[in-house]
């Protein structure tokens, strides 16, 4: 089997080993392994129907493999996807997933609950805790959107917001909980080549930010982003890896070549 590590001197905050997934008689993923260095930012890329989602679908508890094993900072887990924040995971979806009824700022807050309970739930009981919670939330959502310079969204519901800025309302849910692991499904999707390069430099500022060492693990179709700012890239084809390694040597593999950029090499 290839291996995925290429900076074993760090460890894991996520490593899947002999990940297998089928759908009735359709292998989805055929042991699949790698691993997500603390502090790196990892990309999976591969052809439409080459088991991305799934993976993602595998990490986040929304399925459960038939084989294989993960674990999360060296222990063996897999989490509920309601319990994730609670593990110091955090992702954001192919859509915004934004929620209608709530403002650009009540989004945010909404991702600072660390558990199913919601600090907005104990806020609108009355509860003192919940209050204090909520008041902090919406104070730590204001500064992300300041941040991300959107501020002045902050009290529009999704229907009104540029895609751009609801993709950066989505970004800043995700973040707004410090995870140490988040995963970006397709950010880049929908953005032009202006958001793309915002895109970059947020990516690539992820791991530094917050209160540690934070790891992401990116599924994107946009070859020239990913190479631009991913440690690592593993390759998926018919739910199997077929390569892994740097952006160099992504870039300079047949297979790869073969299987996902038509016989071109990545840009």
């Amino acid at each position: 089997m290839q291996s995925t590590d290429t900076r074993g001197e760090l460890p894991a905050r996520l490593e899947l080993t002999d990940i297998g997934v089928r759908f009735g008689g359709i292998v989805a993923l055929d042991d699949v392994s790698l691993r997500v260095p603390a502090g790196a930012v990892v990309g999976i890329m591969g052809p439409n129907g080459a088991g991305k989602t799934t993976l993602f679908n595998v990490v986040c508890g929304f399925l459960r493999p038939r084989t294989g094993t993960m674990t999360l900072d060296g222990t063996p887990r897999r989490p509920a996807p309601h319990r994730l924040v609670r593990h110091g995971v955090a992702r954001t979806l192919q859509g915004l997933g934004l929620f209608g009824g709530l403002t650009a700022l009540e989004n945010v807050a909404a991702g600072a609950a660390r558990s199913h309970r919601a600090p907005f739930v104990n806020g609108l009981l009355g509860l003192p805790y919940g209050t204090r919670t909520n008041r902090a939330a919406r104070t730590a959502a204001a500064a992300l959107l300041d941040e991300f310079g959107i501020g002045a969204y902050a009290g529009a519901l999704p229907p009104a917001l540029p895609y751009p800025v609801a993709k950066k309302v989505a970004l800043a849910r995700a973040l707004i909980s410090d995870p140490t692991l988040i995963l970006l499904d397709e950010p880049a999707g929908g953005l032009d080549s202006t958001d793309i390069e915002d895109l970059r430099t947020l990516i690539r500022q992820l791991p530094t930010r917050g209160s540690g060492s934070r790891s992401v693990m990116l599924v994107e179709h946009n070859v020239e982003l990913i190479m631009s700012v991913c440690d690592h890239i593993v390759v998926l084809d018919f739910g199997k890896v077929i390569a892994a390694g740097t952006p160099d040597e992504i870039r300079s593999d047949p297979l790869v070549a073969a299987a996902y950029l038509g016989g071109q090499e990545a840009a």
